[in-house]
């Protein structure tokens, strides 16, 4: 099986992801927890596109704006819509990150991390790696909040409390 193969078989789960990580931060008031008493915040930040497919076409609905809502993404999720990529924004300590993230190979775009500020004096190596450094916490944050999605997502806590819950909240907010 070749990767594109793979990525196909697989896609389901990027897009569950991010529908997942939309409801947790909505219903938590965008607190993630990532166990040992460490936890981040976790907002969608005004653009959603989702995607249905059948045999005739694909649809694609982008919703953008400033209502942290959305419910016209919300009302697609109802038609049978997935999420495909969504703005994020991702507060990590004192340190703000936005970025896109897309459900198919969960690629990063638009990555925006914390400035880091440049003294004249200052080794621009220095800056390199310290700007390298924030943008590996920025990811590896990702990489534990995927970790605990793919451990509720295969057990069965996901069908028996996640999956209800996650339809009660998609039903509830297009009223």
């Amino acid at each position: 099986m070749d990767v594109i193969e793979k990525v196909l078989k697989t896609e389901f789960l990027g897009r569950d992801f991010l529908v997942w990580l939309w409801f947790k931060s909505d219903t938590n008031d965008g607190i993630i927890d990532l166990g040992d008493d460490n936890t981040v915040e976790l907002w969608f930040d005004g653009k959603v596109t989702l995607q249905s497919e059948s045999d005739e076409a694909v649809e694609t609905v982008t919703c953008s704006g400033i209502n942290p809502r959305l419910r016209e993404a919300r009302f697609a999720l109802t038609e049978n819509k997935k999420v495909t990529k969504a703005s994020i924004r991702l507060h990590i300590g004192d340190d703000e990150y936005g970025f896109t993230l897309d459900s198919s190979w969960l690629n990063f775009g638009s990555f925006k991390a914390p400035k880091v500020m440049q003294d004249d004096n200052d080794d621009p190596d220095g800056l390199f790696y310290e700007k390298a450094g924030l943008i590996e916490k920025a990811v590896a944050t990702m990489d534990t909040i995927f970790s605990i999605f793919i451990k509720i997502r295969v057990s069965q806590e996901w069908k028996s409390r996640e999956l209800p819950a996650l339809a009660k909240w998609i039903n509830r907010q297009i009223k």
